[in-house]
């Protein structure tokens, strides 16, 4: 809830797949124009109902264990738009080195998202911090704000506020 009232209205956002990405798909009711591009067939479904949000799907092959579009075709057509905002959901973040995800193609689908954004709004509940996964998506300086629970650690937070990021604790 917290994460989807940074959003406004007409704007063009994107929303990553995955559990937490979910969550926010499911409190997008209250828009008359909203285009959101998402790979997520599950969050596909949550949002047809709406009928003022605009739906972009950019295609790809369909991994089935997280309901997502991902390759070279997603890719492709990723980089023909431009968003105001990207929602991105990670398995594993060091406040070191940075986001994380187990599977190959979803880290580099990630990687585009973050370059088309003006902003990145990482949402993460507490556990994936302190955690890295197979796949590297991305530095923390690439974050702008981060959504999580208060499980976050004082020294987690500290990290993130002095390096600019804004921690947004839902």
């Amino acid at each position: 809830k917290v994460a989807a009232k940074l959003i406004k209205e007409s704007e063009t956002i994107i929303i990553d797949s995955g559990t937490t990405t979910l969550e926010v798909s499911k409190n997008l009711g209250d828009f008359n124009s909203l285009n959101v591009i998402t790979n997520a067939v599950n969050i596909i479904n949550q949002l047809l109902s709406n009928q003022g949000i605009n739906i972009i799907v950019p295609g790809g092959s369909m991994r089935k264990k997280s309901h997502s579009l991902v390759g070279p075709i997603a890719e492709r057509n990723l980089r023909n738009f431009s968003v105001d905002k990207a929602f991105i959901g990670v398995d594993g973040f060091d406040t070191s080195t940075g986001a994380y995800t187990p599977n190959i193609e979803e880290a580099s689908l990630n990687q585009i998202m973050i370059e088309i954004a003006k902003e990145v709004i990482l949402v993460a509940d507490s556990s994936k911090f302190k955690r890295r996964s197979l796949a590297f998506i991305c530095p923390a300086n690439k974050i702008n704000t981060i959504v999580t629970d208060d499980g976050i650690s004082k020294e987690d937070l500290k990290k993130f506020q002095d390096s600019g990021i804004k921690v947004i604790i839902a």
